[in-house]
Order: C-alpha cells, then sequence, then structure tokens
C-alpha cells in the first residue's frame, strides 16, 4: 500500500487507499498508456510511462510478498527499486523463493543503497525502520570509526555495490541529510 504519508516529504498530506500498487500499475500500464481512464473513457493520446515499483528483500512474510511481486508483475511493471539494503544475501533469498513459486524473475532490480552517517544513524535505521537490518559486523565497523564514520559508510556501501552484482540491475542511492559528497565517493570508488 506504500508508506504513510505521515512519514513522507508532505506529512499533511491524507493517505490514499483507492489502489493498491498492483492496481495502480494495471491503470498506469493498461489504462494511462493505452489512453483511456479507469472507467474505459479516452483521455485522448496515451502516455508512454515506464513504470517501476517497490520491492521489500527482507519481508516479515516472504509468501505475501512474493504474492505482491507476482501481483506487481502481471500489471505491468517494467522494473523494481529495494527499499535500502544491507545484507547482499537479502536478494537472492526473495529471488529463489519467487523463482521457486512462479517462475524466472526477468524484470531488473535496482538496489536501494542508503550510505549510513553515523553510529547513531545506523542504530535508528536498524532499531526504528521497519525491514532494515543492518548487521552486527556494519554497526560494529561504523561505530569504531568515531569521527570518520561517514568515510567506513561510503566503504560499506561500496562493498555492498560489489557484492550484489550477481542479482542487482543496478543501484540508485539515497544520500542522507545533504551528504551528496558521499555519493560521488561511491560512484567514483565502484568505478574503479
Amino acid at each position: 500500500m506504500g508508506d504513510p504519508t505521515s512519514i513522507g516529504d508532505y506529512p499533511e498530506a491524507t493517505d490514499n487507499y483507492d489502489l493498491v500498487p498492483s492496481g495502480l500499475i494495471k491503470l498506469i500500464k493498461q489504462g494511462f498508456n493505452m489512453g483511456v481512464d479507469h472507467s474505459g473513457t479516452s483521455i485522448g493520446q496515451p502516455t508512454n510511462f515506464f513504470v517501476g515499483a517497490a520491492l521489500n528483500l527482507c519481508p516479515q512474510d516472504v509468501d505475501a510478498e512474493i504474492k505482491n511481486l507476482h501481483r506487481k508483475i502481471k500489471a505491468g511493471t517494467d522494473f523494481f527499486l529495494t527499499q535500502p539494503i544491507y545484507r547482499p544475501d537479502d536478494g537472492p533469498k526473495l529471488i529463489e523463493a519467487y523463482e521457486a513459486k512462479y517462475g524466472k524473475l526477468d524484470k531488473p532490480i535496482l538496489a536501494g543503497i542508503l550510505p549510513l552517517v553515523s553510529a547513531k544513524h545506523a542504530n535508528f535505521l536498524h532499531n526504528e525502520v521497519p525491514g532494515i537490518f543492518i548487521p552486527d559486523e556494519a554497526r560494529r565497523r561504523i561505530e569504531a570509526a568515531g569521527e570518520n564514520s561517514a568515510k567506513v559508510g561510503v566503504e560499506l556501501a561500496v562493498e555492498l555495490i560489489q557484492n550484489i552484482k550477481g542479482w542487482a540491475s543496478g543501484v540508485y542511492i539515497m544520500p542522507q541529510f545533504h551528504r551528496y559528497d558521499m555519493v560521488s565517493e561511491i560512484i567514483v570508488a565502484v568505478k574503479e
């Protein structure tokens, strides 16, 4: 259903649950992109949206997640964006579970990389944000780095990117606290 608006950039907005994600994807791909609205009425010229959808690699209920993943694919999803990840093995585990039930997962997956800035940041994400699990070793490294924790955050992100190349088609990086410098350091390091 998506994240509640209260935790987003526009907390004063209201939540709308008229469509589940797969229903919205279907409306876009099989409606708007075909030139019709939800009721089948012409909208004039068809749109040409390329649709991405969220993918949680650390769900509490794996069966429910792969069922939702299948619904999104059937509705027309073109690619998937994961929630922020910190454990490279989460991708293959979910992909294997999906493929055991539904066959080959043939949509690109872009892994969400959220660089850790400090020990406080890592602990907050690990303990307070549902679906984010940061390995103990990563949290220990950030803690031990002290004032150099952002540098270790870059190192951890680079290591993670190198370890997911087997299953991720690419990554997208979410800088925290306007730390765009970390993103550029990650990109430079990954290219080397």
